[in-house]
């Protein structure tokens, strides 16, 4: 019976992953990034935050492709 394995992910995108639950983390406790960082730092992370991280850098890729800005410059964000 084979096995299904998947490649390591660029630990770039490990990297932003950690960012994204931590950043999570911190929102749901309400508290700050540093502690669910630090505090995190040595376990795993899932496949929903590997995904995301993907998500986040191809959005990101993209809109600096395309010049565009979320919020045009100048303007204050809120």
């Amino acid at each position: 019976m084979a096995m299904d394995t998947k490649p390591d992910p660029d630990p770039h995108v490990v990297r932003v992953a950690r960012y994204l639950s931590a950043a999570f983390v911190a929102c749901e406790q309400g508290a700050g990034m540093d502690y669910p960082r630090k505090k995190h730092a040595d376990e795993s992370i899932g496949q929903f935050w590997i995904q995301m991280a993907e998500l986040a850098i191809e959005a990101r890729k993209m809109s600096h492709e395309r010049a565009h800005h979320p919020v045009p410059p100048g303007r204050p964000i809120q």
